[in-house]
């Protein structure tokens, strides 16, 4: 069957890169995406996959149901982008100025529906459940992800994978590891109190501020 789904998967290569393209040409920013969730919904209707719309908030859920008892697994992709001007003149380039799909968002969502459609092909042959989970704002802390575990996203589910694209690897290599890959986000404000003075005079102990909160965020993960 792991071959049956590979050779799949190859076949189906260049429909992912056409879905790639068009999510990245309309990116949307964390907390305001409508038309990327309502794509992300209607295809896997379309494959016949049991959807819920509008979890948590802007997130999408999928269901197959494999034709074998077993395990609930869950893979997970996001599908939010950046506030960044895109300036590639790639004819796939953002139609949104200002908004970019530069973190691979794109490419995480177009693999996990291919995958879909490849896997709706087999499912008399899988066990248990796969829950396809599109998550929504994921680079804006704290994210979409609280809101759609408090919605259900999560309910039942035995294990969950999650895969990032990663530039400095080789083309066609996988990097993994138990635990921990990837730092946690998080945002504060801090207030400084001082005396008025040029900005210029103050600029080396700006910079050893800087570096002391970076060493306890390191420290502290």
């Amino acid at each position: 069957m792991e071959k049956q789904l590979f050779q799949r998967l190859e076949e189906l290569y260049p429909e992912m890169v056409q879905i790639r393209r068009q999510l990245h040409q309309f990116p949307e920013l964390s907390f305001q995406e409508v038309k990327t969730p309502q794509m992300i919904a209607d295809f896997l209707e379309n494959i016949g996959v049991e959807v819920r719309r509008n979890v948590g908030g802007r997130g999408v859920l999928g269901y197959i149901k494999g034709g074998h008892p077993g395990k609930t697994v869950a893979i997970r992709a996001d599908f939010d982008a950046l506030p960044i001007q895109e300036e590639t003149n790639l004819p796939f380039a953002s139609q949104h100025p200002g908004v970019m799909h530069a973190c691979g968002h794109d490419a995480h969502t177009a693999t996990l529906l291919v995958l879909a459609k490849a896997l709706m092909e087999i499912r008399a042959e899988l066990s248990g459940t796969i829950v396809l989970i599109h998550q929504f704002a994921e680079e804006l802390a704290p994210g979409g992800a609280i809101e759609m575990i408090k919605d259900g996203c999560l309910q039942n589910v035995d294990v969950i994978f999650g895969t990032h694209v990663w530039s400095s690897f080789p083309f066609g290599t996988i990097g993994y590891r138990q635990g921990a890959i990837m730092a946690a986000a998080d945002r504060f404000e801090l207030t400084i109190y001082g005396k008025g003075g040029h900005g210029a005079s103050h600029m080396r102990q700006l910079m050893l501020l800087q570096w002391e909160l970076l060493s306890l965020h390191n420290y502290s993960n």
